[in-house]
């Protein structure tokens, strides 16, 4: 008899088309009628697809085919849990080496880099609390580098990628240099299209160079490699701020150099084609790289809240310091993953932004951070240029009060809080000294994770709650004001608090 409908199929073959869907799909054709939510309901491997989807969480590497899906769905129970209940288990204790740069270094992957004397030292943590706690040599490892030159450096580890930026040896030619390197061996990379790129040559500015300003920042996107910089121009006697991008893997490949008159403070690639550009006066812009065969375009601007008179912005940038393993979940020539772990996934995510106010002609300062999902910037662009088109879309500014209240939550950072976020998909780790007011002083520390998954959020009542000290901290929309700002700043995202 020739099936006519769906469910008149045979059960194995609708549940070998049902486990082609994503979470989303399952949970609404499971309300479609009760034979396929029967069929949904009694599937461990569906119901796995689904937690994956609630906890917004996708499995690390190949390691898990073998694995039974209630075993998987376990372990990712597990997983979550074990950031829920916080329990010491096993102490790493790396030492940092110290140079003249001060503090640079990067993260990423389950690696840690860090600059030191005359050379960058990596260390790579252990993946699963059963590892020793000692690091031993084999996790240990060193690269040379003319450190008197180093600006900053960053890397990929799944593409086995170390980026080096130096100043340039001759100003009147170029101001940086970006060294591609493997971050295995120090030699160049061998994907890599030529051994460096340069940054703000003096043909692309049209000015001589007189001298290189503050640090910079480098992002790897996949092929790309992009960098923020400042550098104080001839004839101008003006900063200039640029973001560039190469295609590290071909000469012939996308670029693009983009300039900026105003002062730039930080940048950051939200997706592989969209960027955010952070105003020191106070704004965020949105860029896209819809046509490689042109500049990026601003595609909408938002105005951060309003400040009395006698407060301006100082500072304003990206948290961007990730949880081991919380960017890239593999490393080739790397030791052996646990047997079942997971990282968050790439459908959306948490966005932390750092705002740091002076009060005019003092040094008293007040800072915060706010936090926003990636999603709901994404739709603003969407809608701005709807609305406006391309070309409006570049020149209209959003006021805060029509946007930021309804997204994003606020919080002051205290003197004995860290001020920079870990952050992991859309949990974020806050370390708060309790015996000083100020947190660079040696005692104890507290972590403070907030998880702002909504998911979790909106399905509260069903959430495990014994052996939890947590909180739930519900969404809210405040329209009152906090000093010295002038417009409410945002109380939206519900989320769940541990300590």
């Amino acid at each position: 008899m020739t099936a006519e409908t769906l469910v008149q199929l045979p059960p194995e073959l609708l549940y070998h088309i049902l486990s082609f869907l994503d979470s989303r799909d399952l949970v609404r054709i499971r309300k479609t009628c009760k034979k396929l939510k029967g069929i949904v309901d009694d599937s461990d491997m569906l119901q796995y697809i689904i937690d994956l989807g609630y906890f917004q969480m996708n499995p690390m590497g190949s390691s898990e085919v073998d694995v039974p899906p209630a075993m998987r769905r376990e372990r990712l129970r597990l997983y979550d849990a074990a950031r829920q209940h916080i329990e010491f288990r096993l102490k790493h204790t790396l030492s940092l080496p110290m140079s003249g740069l001060g503090r640079v270094d990067a993260f990423g992957g389950g690696i840690y880099g860090s600059a030191g004397e005359n050379c960058i030292h990596f260390a790579r943590l252990p993946p699963d609390v059963s590892d020793s706690g000692d690091l031993s040599y084999s996790h240990r490892w060193n690269h040379p580098v003319d450190t008197t030159n180093l600006v900053n450096f960053t890397f990929c580890a799944v593409q086995d990628l170390l980026i080096v930026v130096a100043h340039s040896p001759d100003l009147r030619s170029h101001a940086y240099e970006i060294h591609l390197k493997s971050l295995t061996t120090n030699d160049t990379h061998p994907d890599a299209a030529q051994p460096l790129l340069k940054a703000l040559d003096k043909h692309d500015i049209d000015h001589q160079i007189l001298n290189t300003k503050g640090c910079v920042k480098v992002q790897i996107i996949r092929n790309y490699v992009s960098m923020l910089s400042w550098a104080v121009i001839a004839n101008v006697d003006d900063t200039l701020y640029s973001i560039q991008m190469w295609d590290w893997k071909s000469k012939k490949g996308y670029q693009f150099n983009l300039f900026f008159r105003y002062d730039i403070s930080d940048y950051s690639f939200i997706t592989e084609d969209k960027f955010l550009v952070f105003v020191a006066s106070g704004s965020m812009e949105i860029y896209s790289i819809d046509d490689k065969s042109k500049l990026p375009q601003r595609t909408a601007t938002i105005s951060l809240p309003s400040l009395v008179d006698d407060f301006s912005y100082t500072d304003v940038f990206i948290s961007e310091h990730p949880t081991p393993s919380s960017t890239f979940p593999d490393f080739r020539q790397s030791h052996q993953q646990p047997s079942c772990s997971f990282h968050p996934s790439a459908d959306d995510r948490l966005i932390v932004i750092l705002v740091w106010v002076t009060r005019t002609n003092t040094d008293h300062s007040l800072y915060y951070r706010f936090v926003v999902r990636r999603s709901a910037i994404l739709e603003f662009e969407s809608l701005s240029v709807r609305t406006y088109n391309q070309i409006l879309s570049s020149i209209f500014r959003l006021p805060w009060s029509m946007w930021g209240p309804q997204h994003t939550s606020w919080f002051r950072v205290q003197l004995n809080e860290d001020w920079h976020t870990s952050l992991f998909g859309f949990r974020t780790v806050e370390s708060i000294n309790e015996l000083s007011p100020h947190h660079l002083a040696e005692g104890p520390r507290r972590l403070y994770v907030r998880d702002f998954n909504p998911h979790i959020a909106w399905n509260y009542g069903a959430v495990d709650k014994s052996r939890w000290r947590g909180k739930i901290v519900p969404g809210v929309m405040d329209r009152t004001t906090s000093y010295p700002f002038t417009e409410p700043l945002g109380h939206a995202l519900t989320y769940r608090e541990d300590s």
